[in-house]
């Protein structure tokens, strides 16, 4: 499996490295910029402030790089030459993990680099400044104790959940590329789900049980973030995931082999 690993990271390295790259410079610049002018308390906040656009476009940075792949292989028929040589499962399983790795680093590099230039490398915030305001002074915050007394710890944990979400939204795109046709529903699916998802839970005032909310807990009022909040959304796009395998595989009766 390894060695099949290693032939799929042939397959992706470059957009991989250059979605690396070409976020964790974009987010660092962010946080070391767009904090100035605001009331701040704490370094971290400037992370919060720097990466908070991104809260809706991540299933874009995780799907666009790698789900692109199995299309053209099954576009290609390179999945009929495949089969005699190793099993359709074992291939694809060893796909999957590669780019489950991938998903991963192209989220949570980023996010984690930003926070260490938020907390070492920009200009430490003064909570002193003449900036602050009453508002600011009243801080709330997600888990807020350890965000105050060990905010590089608080970064590294929600950065790793932000991968695993990245993980979870990319295993979407994974399923789309297997049975669909077309590769703008392919690249842009979970995307479309992600804001569909979003509008719909806000019409119903669950807010809190939103994708983006999971991913950004700061989305939302830190009195109505609730530890369910980190896991309904993502439950919601398993069984989706789930549910999609079974209408093509059971339904639409969709062969992975050929288009």
């Amino acid at each position: 499996m390894l060695h099949l690993m290693k032939i799929e990271w042939r397959k992706v390295r470059i957009p991989v490295f250059l979605t690396i790259a070409l976020l964790s410079t974009v987010t660092c610049i962010l946080t070391c910029t767009l904090y100035k002018g605001y009331a701040l308390n704490y370094d971290l906040e400037a992370w919060e402030i720097g990466t908070e656009i991104f809260g809706m476009l991540y299933p874009l940075f995780v799907v666009i790089p790698l789900c692109w792949n199995l299309y053209y292989e099954r576009k290609n028929h390179f999945l009929n030459y495949v089969i005699p040589r190793v099993s359709i499962g074992r291939y694809l399983m060893s796909k999957w993990t590669l780019h489950a790795v991938s998903a991963f680093c192209i989220i949570f590099i980023p996010w984690f680099l930003s926070a260490v230039f938020a907390l070492y490398v920009k200009a430490p915030i003064e909570p002193t400044s003449p900036m602050i305001t009453e508002e600011a002074t009243n801080f709330s915050h997600v888990f807020q104790n350890v965000f105050t007394t060990v905010p590089l710890l608080y970064a590294l944990l929600l950065s790793v959940w932000k991968g695993f979400l990245g993980v979870l939204v990319m295993t979407l795109g994974f399923v789309l590329s297997l049975y669909v046709k077309n590769i703008f529903i392919i690249l842009t699916g979970p995307f479309i789900y992600a804001v569909l998802e979003n509008f719909a839970l806000a019409i119903l005032r669950l807010e809190q049980y939103r994708l983006v909310t999971a991913f950004e807990p700061t989305s939302i009022a830190g009195n109505a973030f609730s530890v369910s909040s980190f896991y309904v959304g993502p439950a919601i796009l398993l069984l989706f995931i789930l549910g999609s395998m079974v209408y093509f595989t059971k339904v639409k009766k969709i062969p992975i082999a050929e288009v």
